[in-house]
């Protein structure tokens, strides 16, 4: 099963990210990021709340629960790392901002290779090797190949072929989920976690941590005035981490020591949890329900 879990990792998680980015493509126009530079108050608000908010939330959680070192900096990785290109197949599946999910996702990609060891000092300087190194190659292939390559392509689809693009949007979504369904089996066949192996402590406080960024998110949003679709993206840009970044840089905290286990585990259970914490609000804003309890819904006027 961990074979099967391996394939899945390497060549369907890469593929799944362009069909994504290539079938939202095929939706947009340059008009819709033209949009988000013309008020760029949606991408500057979404960059506070991955820079400022979610590592002061994962503060807030390290020190209320009082967190040991291997927990703390594990919830730390998940903290200051970027959000993962599959909150943009989430906006879209949530009828939400699309252009400026991506060009959040984009933009705060692009700087996490100076916000990323900036926040890990300030929330756990005493921890960071000094040969810490961020993965640049990774994160390069991941704003070209996987996001601005197929986005690219599928916006050219868009503009040339307007009757073909549906069709192209459509199955690469379809193909795109079918992927997702595919890896979300092979990891939970893979044994790679146990749920249970730390006691249920340590899952309740991360199970809390993603709720808290998911409930705190819509509030800010709105109290910034933004509509509902800007909170669609914005919620789940900050609820869908690129774990795949923090995996790469677990080796570098507590090696051969039992901490290290600690962090690959918050990790991973964040990483599998963090999808069903922004479903709810894809469910609301798809079936036109506001995305603040008790609230209005806020809409864009056409």
């Amino acid at each position: 099963m961990s074979e099967l879990h391996s394939v899945a990792e390497t060549y369907f998680v890469p593929i799944q990210l362009a069909l994504a980015m290539l079938g939202m493509g095929a939706t947009l126009s340059a008009r819709d990021f033209l949009q988000v530079l013309r008020d760029p108050r949606g991408l500057a608000l979404g960059l506070a709340l991955q820079l400022i908010v979610v590592p002061a939330a994962a503060f807030g959680f390290i020190e209320i629960f009082d967190l040991s070192p291997g927990w703390a900096v594990g919830l730390c990785l998940v903290a200051v790392v970027p959000g993962g290109a599959f909150s943009n197949l989430l906006t879209f599946l949530g009828k939400g901002n699309v252009a400026l999910s991506i060009s959040v996702t984009a933009a705060s990609t692009a700087a996490c290779m100076f916000t990323v060891p900036l926040l890990l000092q300030v929330l756990a300087s005493s921890y960071l090797p000094e040969s810490f190194d961020l993965p640049l190659g990774r994160i390069i292939l991941e704003i070209t190949g996987y996001l601005l390559v197929p986005l690219i392509i599928g916006m050219v689809v868009f503009r040339l072929w307007p009757r073909t693009a549906p069709t192209v949007a459509r199955w690469s979504i379809r193909g795109a989920v079918l992927l997702i369904v595919l890896i979300t089996i092979s990891a939970l066949q893979s044994g790679r976690i146990e749920v249970g192996a730390y006691g249920w402590g340590p899952p309740l406080i991360i199970v809390a941590f993603g709720v808290a960024l998911a409930h705190l998110t819509p509030l800010l949003v709105r109290a910034a005035r933004h509509y509902d679709d800007d909170n669609v993206a914005l919620t789940i840009e900050v609820a869908v981490r690129n774990i795949g970044i923090a995996l790469l840089l677990v080796r570098f905290f507590f090696p051969g020591q039992p901490e290290q286990g600690q962090v690959l585990y918050t990790c991973l259970f964040y990483a599998g949890l963090s999808g069903f914490v922004a479903v709810p609000v894809v469910l609301l804003h798809r079936f036109d329900r506001p995305i603040v309890v008790l609230l209005s819904k806020r809409s864009r006027p056409q």
